[in-house]
């Protein structure tokens, strides 16, 4: 069977350096999918979106990442990413409190400013953060 080896970095640490299957993932330009021995590509990786890493015994796992951007060369991915979590990392305590803030934010801002810009991205951050941990069934409530 074909591998292909994925990196995962971001500032706080590196969470993935192994062999896997294949990896789906958002960018700021659609979804990508790649396999092993993927032509060479560099992209944007969306500002709140997933990733879908098919393991190399088939097992399947889903986690956020955001912020970043994608390379592959040499049957090497590479995502570098402002922030990524596992769905069984993801405390969602703590993301229904980021969506109550940014819900709160963005009631009292004018719709063109940049204050409600970045509400929105933490919006949208906390809601893919939640979906992801609730479709695994595995978020933590701590």
């Amino acid at each position: 069977m074909s591998e292909l080896l994925l990196r995962i970095v971001t500032p706080d640490r590196t969470i993935m350096d192994r062999m896997v299957s294949s990896v789906s993932f958002v960018g700021t330009d659609g979804r990508y999918g790649v396999l092993p021995h993927h032509a060479p590509l560099m992209t944007g990786i969306a500002q709140s979106g997933t990733a879908m890493i098919t393991e190399i015994d088939g097992k399947q796992n889903e986690m956020f990442v955001t912020d970043g951007f994608a390379q592959v060369q040499h049957n090497t991915l590479t995502l570098v990413c402002e922030a990524g979590e596992f769905a069984d990392e993801i405390d969602l305590e703590r993301v229904k409190a980021a969506e109550v803030r940014a819900r709160e934010q963005l009631a009292g801002l004018d719709k063109l400013s940049e204050d409600f810009l970045m509400a929105e991205g933490a919006l949208r951050r906390a809601l893919a953060r939640e979906m992801i941990a609730r479709r695994s069934g595995t978020g933590s409530m701590r």
